[in-house]
C-alpha cells in the first residue's frame, strides 16, 4: 500500500519535474523564423546620414518596406507601424529600432522622404539608395519590387510584397508579417516576445 502511494506520488511529480527543465516554448502570431540570419546593409537616411543594420546591434528592430505614391497598402502599413509605436511604453521604445526601406528608388529621394514622413508625423528612419545598394536587401528580405505602367506623373507605380520583420536583438529573424494590414494587438505582443526572450 506505501509502494503505491509512492509510485502515485512519483507519476504525479514526474510530469511537473519534466517541465521544468525543459525550455518553455515560445510561439507567435506572424510567421516564426526561427533566429534565421538576416542580410545586414547600409543605405542613406532621408535626414543625411548613412543608415547601418549592424549599428542596430542590441535593439529590436521592426523593419517596413514601402515607397511614399504608394496609395493602398502603404499607408496602411505605416499607419499601423505608427499605431504600434503609440502602444509601446517609453522603456520598450527605447529597446526598439523601427526602420523603412522604400522600394521606388527612382522617386524617393532623402527629400521626398523627408517631407513625406514629416506631413504624416512619422519619427523613424526612412531609408533609400541606388539601386545597387537596395537589390540585394530586396532579394534577401523577399520584397522583389516591379515597377507598372500607370497613368501618374512619372508614368509607373510600384507592385511589391509587403513584409513587416521583427528582428532580435542580435539581428536574427524572429517573425516576418506577410500582410500589410496586420492585426496591431498581435504584432505588439510578437514585438514583446521578441522583447523579453532577446
Amino acid at each position: 500500500m506505501r509502494l503505491t502511494a509512492l509510485i502515485l506520488s512519483l507519476i504525479i511529480l514526474l510530469p511537473g519535474c519534466m517541465s521544468d527543465d525543459e525550455e518553455e516554448e515560445i510561439s507567435y502570431n506572424g510567421r516564426d523564423l526561427g533566429g534565421s540570419e538576416t542580410h545586414q546593409f547600409t543605405l542613406e537616411d532621408a535626414q543625411g546620414p548613412l543608415w547601418n543594420l549592424s549599428d542596430q546591434e542590441g535593439k529590436v528592430v521592426i523593419l517596413v518596406f514601402m515607397f511614399t505614391r504608394c496609395d493602398n497598402t502603404c499607408p496602411v502599413t505605416s499607419q499601423n507601424i505608427k499605431m504600434v509605436q503609440d502602444t509601446l511604453t517609453d522603456e520598450e521604445l527605447a529597446k526598439i529600432s523601427i526602420v523603412s526601406v522604400t522600394v521606388d528608388w527612382r522617386h524617393d529621394s532623402p527629400s521626398e522622404l523627408r517631407n513625406w514622413t514629416e506631413e504624416r508625423g512619422y519619427d523613424w528612419p526612412h531609408l533609400t539608395g541606388s539601386k545597387e545598394s537596395l537589390d540585394p536587401v530586396y532579394e534577401n528580405y523577399g520584397v522583389f519590387p516591379l515597377e507598372e505602367e500607370d497613368d501618374s506623373d512619372e508614368g509607373y507605380t510600384v507592385a511589391h510584397p509587403s513584409p513587416t520583420y521583427i528582428l532580435d536583438t542580435n539581428l536574427k529573424g524572429r517573425v516576418v508579417w506577410s500582410d500589410y494590414d496586420f492585426p496591431i494587438d498581435l504584432f505588439v505582443e510578437d514585438v514583446r516576445t521578441v522583447l523579453d526572450n532577446y
